[in-house]
């Protein structure tokens, strides 16, 4: 409404700029990559373990996962960018100019994740809800780094997120993958086995996945 009572339109022009203006205010990019360890650990069948729960116990289920696994995240000095949907996406800035010990503290941070299980099914039996299954997957690469406007934990962007994202699924129940990227830091390391794994999704670009085990 202008000051004369008339009413005030807006041309599409006007409107794209704004929207423009409104987005470039949310997400501000640095302008430089960082060489960081990148991780997701998401939760193998969630849809069907939740949709007859009511709201509340839903909430709660998703709850104890994401804040039991943010826990052993933090512990190893991993920081959580944002959990999507019933996944935690998360990085460790240590491995930017690390030595070993903080490329092998990320494969001990996943298998302490995997041994939080039993403690959080144990919890989860104890308020009446499902017990939980989830995958872990990790990988090494260059990511952009964004500095959200509207929160105070920097987003991670790039082919080592797309790419841990994707060969999620490729692990078992309660297993550990790793991206070629990581692989070619970690490989040599004692008291770890790895094993190639089956991954017609990369087939065309060549990109290999492993599966890891922890050596009794």
């Amino acid at each position: 409404m202008s000051d004369n009572g008339s009413i005030t339109t807006h041309t599409a022009a006007e409107h794209g700029a704004r929207e423009k203006q409104q987005i470039d205010l949310l997400l501000q990019f640095f302008t430089s990559t960082r060489n960081y360890c990148v991780g997701v650990v998401d939760i193998v069948g969630s849809t069907s373990a939740t949709m007859r729960m009511p709201a509340e116990k839903v909430s709660r289920y998703y709850s104890i996962f994401l804040n039991g696994l943010a826990g052993v995240i933090a512990g190893f000095g991993a920081i959580v960018v944002k959990n999507i949907g019933d996944s935690l996406l998360y990085y460790f800035p240590a491995t930017e100019q690390g030595g070993p010990d903080d490329f092998r503290n990320v494969l001990e941070c996943s298998f302490a994740m995997a041994a939080k299980n039993a403690e959080l099914d144990a919890q989860l039996l104890e308020e009446g809800l499902p017990a939980v299954k989830y995958r872990i997957s990790c990988d090494y690469g260059a990511v952009i780094v964004a500095k959200m406007s509207t929160s105070s934990v920097n987003d991670v962007f790039g082919a080592p997120v797309n790419l841990c994202s994707k060969m999620n699924v490729l692990a078992r129940p309660g297993g550990v993958v790793i991206g070629q990227g990581l692989y070619e830091k970690v490989c040599g390391f004692s008291g770890y086995e790895f094993a190639e794994v089956d991954a017609p999704l990369f087939a065309g670009n060549g990109y290999r996945v492993y599966e890891i085990t922890a050596r009794p």
